[in-house]
């Protein structure tokens, strides 16, 4: 049933509601204290405003345990829930906002939006799912969207996926914050090994430990079909305009030894085992980045290749394991 306007209630008692939704896990009950922390408000106002609230049966109130929404309370913070995640999406992707700005904005918004106004923003937005955060953003009749979590170490190679929480300590929140990896960013994981993956998250490479990354809980995103996985790296020439331009036939893709002097080649994936993977991955030897052959040894090994503007040496044996998409002209072998 799509959404009703409820009967007006006071600011105060909304900001109860909807910081109740907010805290709880597995339907728990919120402890006052988590409760009175996040509002900033002292544990005796808690505890008689959560009996004032029992009384209107918006909240179940269990002494020593907590406070629960009753149906009715879930109704009304659901209610202003959607509204103030769908500002915090507007906010960060349309305006610029940085999360913290726009939560801010979102908490005075959230209480003067009309329905019709946030079936508009909804619409606008293209019916988001999750907030900036990666919090999930309620429907206009109550329901949450179905989400199917894995651990972050649980996603294959080329796998894209956006974050939905990170079950870590503050330290290691820390970490992850600096890096990129928070509730709501979008990653792909680039490179898997036995005790170690790397990601990418926007134009960064980050390597976690594996004991990490199964704490990152993620919501996969559609794997992309090989074909576009790897559009990026061909040429926009078709065959005939390949063959006009002097271009002469070659494997598509080759193991990244078989470049000659000057060929260039997009890194498709990184085979080798244990130590091998993760020294190809310290080097930078990872998924979409381009490898340029400079020059060969008079013996042939070792070759030195161009990665991200730096050179990088490799024993042939070493660069079998690594598969390129090849670019551009083929040029002649002059070793």
């Amino acid at each position: 049933m799509a959404e009703t306007a409820p009967a007006p209630l006071s600011e105060n008692v909304q900001m109860y509601l909807v910081t109740i939704a907010r805290l709880r896990e597995d339907k728990r009950p919120v402890p006052l204290s988590q409760l009175a922390q996040a509002l900033s408000i002292s544990p005796v106002s808690v505890n008689e405003m959560c009996r004032k609230l029992q009384d209107q049966e918006l909240v179940i109130y269990r002494p020593y345990k907590g406070a629960l929404l009753t149906p009715e309370g879930e109704r009304r913070a659901c209610y202003i829930l959607r509204r103030h995640r769908l500002w915090e999406v507007f906010l960060v992707e349309k305006l610029g906002f940085g999360y913290a700005q726009a939560h801010d904005a979102a908490c005075q918004l959230e209480h003067s939006t009309p329905k019709l106004l946030a079936d508009r923003l909804d619409a606008f937005l293209g019916y988001p799912s999750v907030n900036p955060e990666g919090k999930p953003i309620p429907r206009d009749d109550g329901s949450l969207p179905a989400r199917s979590l894995l651990s972050l170490a649980a996603l294959p190679a080329g796998q894209c996926g956006h974050v939905a929480r990170c079950d870590v300590s503050e330290a290691a929140r820390t970490f992850l914050d600096k890096q990129g990896i928070r509730p709501g960013a979008s990653l792909t994981v680039v490179v898997t090994a036995e005790d170690s993956l790397l990601v990418q998250v926007g134009r960064t490479h980050v390597s976690l430990v594996r004991a990490l990354a199964e704490a990152v809980q993620v919501e996969m995103e559609k794997m992309p079909s090989e074909a576009t996985a790897i559009a990026p790296a061909r040429s926009d020439l078709d065959e005939e305009k390949r063959k006009a331009a002097g271009m002469q036939d070659m494997p598509t893709r080759v193991s990244l030894h078989e470049l000659k002097v000057g060929q260039r080649g997009i890194i498709v994936h990184v085979g080798g085992q244990g130590p091998i993977r993760r020294r190809m991955m310290d080097m930078g030897l990872v998924s979409g980045t381009e490898v340029k052959v400079v020059r060969v040894a008079p013996l042939g090994d070792p070759v030195e290749f161009e990665v991200k503007g730096y050179s990088l040496s490799l024993r042939k044996s070493e660069a079998r394991n690594v598969t390129v998409e090849v670019m551009g002209r083929k040029v002649r072998d002059t070793h």
